[in-house]
């Protein structure tokens, strides 16, 4: 998927809220400034967002919006990690043929109402016929190659497990994890941070939800492209 706009590279400097990070920014060796950014992932990154980290910041054309860039992406190591969770859909959306277990699979249409809940995605098996609900979920967060969800404990995503569970009378049930960098091995829930979610997510594997993790590459500089790779086992 082609990320279209035009870039800058900054030096992260803090964050005063969850929406809203201070940056440097260079436009020429004598001109440095600092300016605010809209943050677009509501996600702790307390991983990623270290003083002086480099980060990717993308200019609106909004010339009405409060602030004038959004900060899409932060440098650990040597990997890019995109943090953009508007592109979270989307990206499913252009490449999930490039996941084998939905290579079968077409969409039907985004953001399905199942009773009372919304799901990301409905989809249809082209050899079965078999409806399917997908849920996705942007990951960022990464330790010693495992990557983990969520960073912060979420309501919101335990109640999207439960939902998935009470659909799968009458649809096959995904729950994918996109982990938008490429250095991780494996997948696991973050139990740490929020046990609910882990347990519950755990407990409804047993009762028919298909997870599903995949690793992305995230390029900014040179293609400025962020890239399905392949699917990750998950661990416990």
């Amino acid at each position: 998927m082609k990320c279209d706009g035009i870039y800058y590279i900054a030096k992260f400097k803090e964050r005063p809220n969850r929406f809203l990070a201070k940056v440097e920014i260079s436009f020429s060796q004598q001109s440095k400034m600092v300016v605010e950014a809209h943050v677009p992932d509501p996600g702790r990154l307390k991983d990623l967002f270290l003083l002086n980290a480099k980060v990717i910041l993308r200019k609106s054309s909004n010339q009405s919006r409060k602030t004038q860039y959004s900060l899409v992406g932060v440098k650990t190591g040597k990997v890019w990690v995109n943090i953009d969770s508007l592109l979270t859909n989307r990206l499913f959306e252009e490449e999930y043929l490039n996941i084998t277990r939905f290579q079968r699979y077409k969409i039907i249409r985004p953001e399905f109402t199942y009773r009372n809940s919304r799901f990301d995605f409905l989809m249809v098996n082209r050899d079965t016929h078999q409806k399917a609900l997908i849920e996705v979920k942007s990951v960022t967060l990464v330790k010693n190659g495992i990557a983990l969800f969520p960073d912060a404990p979420t309501i919101r995503g335990t109640k999207h497990v439960m939902d998935l569970i009470k659909a799968t009378k009458e649809y096959q049930s995904f729950l994918v994890f996109l982990i938008k960098r490429n250095d991780v091995s494996a997948f696991r829930p973050n139990e740490e941070i929020d046990p609910t979610f882990s347990q519950t997510l755990i407990t409804s594997m047993k009762s028919g939800l298909q997870v599903c993790a995949v690793k992305c590459l995230y390029d900014p500089i040179v293609k400025k492209e962020l890239k399905i790779l392949n699917e990750i086992p998950m661990t416990q």
